[in-house]
């Protein structure tokens, strides 16, 4: 039985788990967000209840995103094992602080993860560039933007706290976008956050050759996680051709760790890529829909959130892989173009 047939038979175990029966469901996560938090009438199992929501570890009040390095966040309860190291450098020895995040399924939640990090990376002091190679042109709503224009567009923080976070787009990305536009950007910035799909296979492996950190994000929904597969063939297909490319990390993103269906889908991950599935998951919260109706990133608009946390948490790995200068500057309100 070949990889692909391994995995669709797994995939329909866990429908089977989840009591499935209809063709066109797709998601274990709708189900999960139908049927959460159910009452509890013990008020013992209330009270466990309602602490196992909250973060790990409190975080002191501020009027400020809590992501300043000196005082430190602890980890979230999820976090049990050592994050991994990234083992391949990038091309010619080159020293690389530029993050890639990429899927071939649509709906994992790419681009808001983008647009968190840079806006977390910013707090530290970090001159970000954020390149949307999707096509989808989302980036620039995360930071107040009300219209979508391809070519640079530079945004600024409430006080003019941070450095502007740049973000770079293109209607269809491509290896003169690349040399042009998207290369010379990068020499003036100390993070690139590239936001990758479907749109930007033309030039997906010479963007990879830049990167120091690949991260795909994994949702526990049949169509993402079917895409693992091909995408671990396509890295595969490159190596093979003598491509200096960092393997892929996931990610999985909007997770319920309390729902046995999400652990499942986990543990089928977790036996497909091995270490490569991060410790680490993005738990689901209402917070990230309601900060994208804002026109904000949830660490702008939740701050305070454990989603947030989540996010931080990643970002500090990110930082420990691919380091770069800290400097943590903070604010909670909507940005401004320029």
């Amino acid at each position: 039985m070949d990889v692909d047939q391994e995995l669709a038979r797994d995939v329909a175990r866990l429908y089977s788990w989840a009591n499935v029966d209809e063709p066109a469901y797709h998601s274990f996560a709708r189900r999960r967000r139908l049927h959460s938090n159910p009452p509890v009438n013990n008020p013992v199992q209330r009270e466990q209840q309602q602490q196992s929501s909250l973060p790990s570890a409190p975080v002191a009040p501020k009027p400020v995103l809590p992501l300043a390095a000196e005082a430190p966040v602890a980890a979230p309860a999820q976090e049990k094992t050592a994050w991994p190291e990234v083992a391949i450098a990038p091309p010619n020895g080159a020293s690389s602080t530029a993050i890639a995040v990429y899927s071939l399924a649509g709906g994992v939640g790419k681009t808001t993860l983008c647009a968190n990090l840079g806006r977390i990376f910013c707090s530290y002091g970090e001159r970000v560039l954020l390149v949307d190679g999707s096509g989808c042109g989302l980036l620039p709503f995360y930071y107040g933007a009300s219209d979508f224009r391809p070519g640079m567009r530079t945004f600024v923080a409430p006080g003019g706290n941070y450095a502007p976070v740049q973000v770079l787009g293109a209607e269809e990305p491509n290896a003169d976008w690349l040399e042009n536009q998207v290369k010379p950007a990068m020499q003036k910035v100390q993070r690139v956050i590239f936001d990758l799909g479907t749109a930007s296979a033309s030039v997906l492996q010479q963007i990879l050759s830049l990167c120091r950190v690949v991260l795909v994000p994994v949702l526990s929904d049949l169509n993402s996680i079917l895409t693992i597969s091909r995408i671990e063939a396509t890295w595969k297909n490159m190596i093979a051709d003598g491509a200096k490319v960092p393997s892929p990390f996931y990610v999985f993103n909007e997770f319920d760790p309390q729902d046995p269906i999400e652990e499942k889908a986990r543990s089928l991950v977790a036996r497909q890529i091995g270490d490569r599935l991060l410790s680490h998951s993005i738990r689901y919260s209402p917070a990230v829909a309601n900060a994208i109706a804002d026109r904000m990133t949830v660490a702008d608009h939740a701050p305070d959130s454990p989603v947030a946390q989540d996010y931080m948490e990643l970002a500090l790995w990110l930082q420990k892989v691919a380091p770069v200068a800290e400097l943590p500057l903070t604010v909670r309100r909507r940005w401004n173009e320029q």
